[in-house]
């Protein structure tokens, strides 16, 4: 069985320190996308230290909060839109059995090792068609396209 490390100890461009995105103009790790989307209560944490390891009551992305239960999608997000901007890593880790991350602790709520194994094994549209992720899309293109609903929406986190 071949596997794939998915973490900073092997391949870096499968570690989500590593591996970055621009979402909404802002070029930042997945992992930072992550961790600073999260909040809690009313705290908007600033730097990776202050977010990791941390349970958040929510999380806001440009203002926009959302359920905890939802963070999954976000992550799962974060990891489409980099795996869908290199597909040459796709294509590799398609030759891969299975997929690990040496830093994964069973009370993380995400694991990069297993977005990339959902990616290349179910497909990008198993992932975007999720109730969750569908949930979340719509919210963010719901207040988007409507600038009362978006003032209406961050309002009470003042995300801004």
């Amino acid at each position: 069985m071949k596997i794939l490390e998915c973490s900073s100890q092997s391949d870096r461009r499968f570690s989500a320190l590593s591996a970055e995105v621009a979402v909404f103009g802002q070029r930042q790790s997945i992992e930072r996308h992550y961790q600073l989307a999260k909040r809690f209560g009313p705290i908007i944490p600033q730097t990776l230290r202050e977010a990791k390891g941390r349970k958040p009551t929510h999380f806001a992305v440009i203002g926009i909060p959302f359920p905890l239960a939802w963070g999954p999608a976000w992550y799962d997000l974060l990891w489409v839109k980099y795996l869908d901007q290199h597909p040459e890593l796709v294509a590799y880790a398609h030759t891969f059995d299975a997929f690990h991350d040496a830093f994964h602790t069973a009370r993380q709520v995400v694991c990069q090792a297993e977005s990339i194994r959902r990616y290349v094994q179910e497909g990008r549209a198993a992932i975007l068609t999720r109730p969750d992720t569908v949930a979340l899309l719509s919210r963010l293109a719901s207040a988007l396209s409507d600038p009362l609903r978006y003032r209406l929406l961050t309002s009470p986190f003042d995300d801004r």
